[in-house]
Parts: structure tokens; sequence; C-alpha cells
């Protein structure tokens, strides 16, 4: 099995559990437990640790490196694309962001490092 779904297991059924971008995951860790939204391409996602932002409370006049969630997204809130880690979701899914959301994250990451 590669090394992007050796530990993707779900409890309840023990099949692998795909990354797919657009996801928006709970994530826990040692310092509490917050939202993250996945932002690699599920090729990628399948074999190497997933690349994430999280996702902060309010979108206010944000930057240009945050991105507000719109009413047809799962959640409110914004991306926050200067904090882009690569880690493995610890947690449940909550839901998946719009294809118009999804476009509007990757024009940002695209910016940051065009920039």
């Amino acid at each position: 099995m590669g090394q992007g779904t050796r530990d993707r297991r779900t409890p309840a059924t023990d099949r692998v559990r795909v990354i797919r971008q657009g996801e928006i995951y709970d994530h826990i860790t040692t310092d509490g437990r917050y939202r993250v939204l996945v932002v690699s391409g599920d090729a990628h996602n399948k074999t190497h640790t997933p690349w994430v932002v999280p996702i902060r409370h309010g979108s206010l006049d944000a930057p240009p490196y945050r991105i507000a969630l719109v009413d047809a997204d799962p959640l409110g809130g914004s991306v926050d694309i200067e904090r882009l880690t690569r880690t493995w979701p610890c947690g449940e899914p909550v839901g998946i962001v719009t294809g118009a959301t999804m476009q509007r994250v990757r024009e940002a990451i695209q910016a940051l490092f065009d920039g």
C-alpha cells in the first residue's frame, strides 16, 4: 500500500479513506481542535502527505491570503493561505467547499508563490 494510504483507515469499516481536494476536516492536535481545508490534488494525496490550510473564524476585510468561505460552503470563516502546511487531517470530514471557493483558493496559492 502506498505511503499516502497506509494510515487512512476509517474505524467503522476498516477501509482506506481517500483524502480529496476541497474537503474540510476536523483536525485534532495536542494544541486543540481546528478545521483544515485540503488543497493538494487527489493524485498527490493518494501517495503523499496532503497540503492543508486552516480555516479561521470570521472573514471581515481579509487580506489577499485569506479567502472567505461563502454561504454555499459547509461552514463560515476564511481560509488562511499563509499557513499552508503538510499534514494528515486527524479527525472526521466535515464537508466539501464549492468549486468556486476552491478555484479562489487555487488562485490565491498561485499568487502567493508567484508574488
